[in-house]
């Protein structure tokens, strides 16, 4: 979901007002980039994992970390190999100054996990020099769908039973439909405990598309605040859940104020697709299963998964039958297509009649993302596809997605289109409170100190996710850095001369109200960079960031 903005057919020059915009000079690009060809300026940079990786391994190699052994405390695992410090007093000598007064962890949960090894640490240090606890201002509300490790122990030694996959798969090959639809009315542990939601009930609501890497946990956390109802967590892979990876579990995380939470699964072979969906609805807090078949990169789609599931019947009936039989009555089971491979020709409403064969592995719900895998996110969606798709999905719910940025746009599709509802993407990393728009009817000429103070918030949830010590500073710094990416593509309100804001508006380089407000609307990364360390303190020496996509990396 992280992509550039649309190319330049379909770019708007936006009309900022003309004491805010600035002289030509004062914002060309560097020499280096105005030399490269026009279109090696833009897309994905294919040399950052590499770049990004040397750079945080040398920083990591630099940094004093503390035992785990001693907070716990317990013996150290690794003996005398352990290359952690495990004399405090030793640690705090050579611990970086605190990067604040106050710990988020500590106030949130009346007492911080990380201890020592926090860089908030003064803040819950006695005069004694132990750790404090508190009474916290308000209960804390743990993160949910936390307990993978005995999943994955079970996985690495064979042990997890997949029975009820196996019948499936066995069902499938020996086309014993009747067994298929049979398990649809099944009830499994966890409809006993909760009661599958229903999705026509889902009508009308504010619906946070899964976006990689920028849909984390903390982000989504955000998006709730301001009034999002449905979310969903990042495309996570089948393969990889099914491997044990630790960084795939994480990504099936919820935070109790997520009220309608989904997790979405990519892949193009039904045996891991129902395998992955089976483990999810056993032993995680879900109230939907969603199947990518519109991610649009090429490693995903040259395995089978996104937008080339579709595309291949076969394999398109045997991942929804397996996977809807797994599920049975207990989770709904969703899906989000494109138009279709090529660009121009609309194949969704043949896939969705693939869908719709037999009853037994019709969707639940299927979101519409109106543009061609070899489009990506480039020009505009086209939302009269809508029409065609809309006929074939009848009487499944159909959503649509695609270039939502103001609360004009979204009730004029949703009066426009036969649609039962929007999912927001990138109008929402552009602009969180969006969805505050959309439920006022309004447009927000949010200050730039209440765009800063939503940074505050974002800093202290991914403190809370991943953890207020060293990595976990520097791992909220990366994720805030990829938020910035797109934040600084919003255009202020009260330096607009037409309202809304499009989302393929390209305003001239400008400056903003005051000093904070033209930082924020920035498109360098060093300023992201400076920005960061206004909330993390100081980067480590050797720092670097380069961001997902060239678009927004001069």
């Amino acid at each position: 979901m992280t992509e550039p903005m649309p190319d330049s057919r379909d770019i708007n020059v936006a009309p900022i007002k003309e004491q805010y915009i600035l002289p030509k000079e004062d914002h060309e690009l560097p020499a280096e980039v105005q030399a490269l060809p026009k279109r090696e300026r833009r897309g994905m940079n294919k040399t950052r994992r590499k770049d990004m990786k040397h750079a945080e391994t040398r920083i990591r190699a630099a940094a004093v970390r503390l035992c785990p052994s001693v907070i716990q405390p317990v013996a150290c695992k690794f003996g005398e190999k352990c290359n952690c410090e495990h004399d405090i007093s030793a640690f705090l000598a050579k611990k970086p100054a605190d990067i604040g007064v106050a710990c988020p962890l500590y106030d949130a949960r009346g007492a911080c996990p990380f201890s020592y090894a926090c860089r908030f640490g003064g803040a819950h240090l006695d005069e004694a020099g132990q750790q404090s606890e508190k009474s916290p201002e308000k209960p804390y509300e743990p993160t949910t769908n936390c307990h993978s490790m005995k999943i994955q122990v079970a996985l690495r030694k064979r042990e997890y039973d997949f029975e009820k996959t196996e019948k499936a798969l066995e069902a499938i090959k020996n086309e014993n439909f009747e067994v298929l639809e049979l398990s649809l009315s099944t009830v499994g542990a966890m409809c006993r405990e909760k009661k599958p939601l229903n999705m026509g009930s889902l009508d009308g609501k504010k619906y946070l598309a899964p976006l990689t890497t920028v849909g984390n946990l903390p982000f989504r956390r955000i998006c709730v605040d301001y009034g999002a109802d449905i979310t969903c967590g990042e495309m996570a892979l089948a393969t990889s859940i099914l491997s044990g990876t630790a960084s795939e579990y994480s990504l099936l995380k919820r935070h109790p104020c997520e009220k309608i939470f989904g997790v979405q699964l990519a892949g193009g072979f039904a045996d891991t697709m129902a395998k992955a969906s089976q483990i999810v609805v056993e032993n995680f807090d879900v109230d939907f299963i969603d199947i990518n078949m519109g991610c649009p990169i090429d490693v995903v789609n040259q395995k089978g998964g996104g937008c080339a599931l579709p595309s291949r019947p076969q394999k398109l009936f045997e991942v929804l039958a397996a996977t809807k039989s797994v599920l049975g009555g207990c989770c709904p089971l969703t899906v989000k297509i494109r138009t279709g491979m090529k660009e121009g020709v609309l194949k969704a409403p043949e896939y969705v009649e693939h869908m719709k064969k037999h009853s037994w592995h019709t969707p639940d719900l299927i979101t519409f993302h109106p543009r061609s895998k070899e489009q990506r996110y480039t020009r505009l969606a086209n939302w009269d596809f809508t029409f065609p798709v809309q006929e074939a999905t009848k009487p499944v719910p159909l959503w649509v997605c695609g270039d939502i940025l103001s609360w004009e746009d979204y009730y004029e599709r949703l009066e426009q289109y036969p649609v039962n509802g929007i999912m927001i993407g990138r109008g929402a990393l552009i602009k969180p409170w969006i969805f505050t728009e959309i439920d006022e009817r309004r447009t927000w000429d949010i200050s730039s100190t209440e765009r800063f103070d939503l940074l505050k918030k974002f800093v202290d949830y991914g403190l809370d996710h991943w953890g207020s010590d060293d990595a976990g500073v520097e791992r909220t710094r990366r994720f805030l850095l990829e938020f910035l990416s797109f934040q600084c593509r919003y255009i202020p309100v009260g330096i607009l001369e037409r309202l809304p804001q499009r989302i393929n508006d390209r305003p001239p380089r400008f400056c903003g109200r005051n000093e904070l407000e033209t930082l924020l609307s920035s498109q360098k990364a060093d300023d992201w960079i400076e920005i960061s360390t206004r909330l993390l303190g100081p980067t480590p020496e050797g720092f670097q960031f380069i961001p997902k996509h060239k678009a927004s990396s001069y």
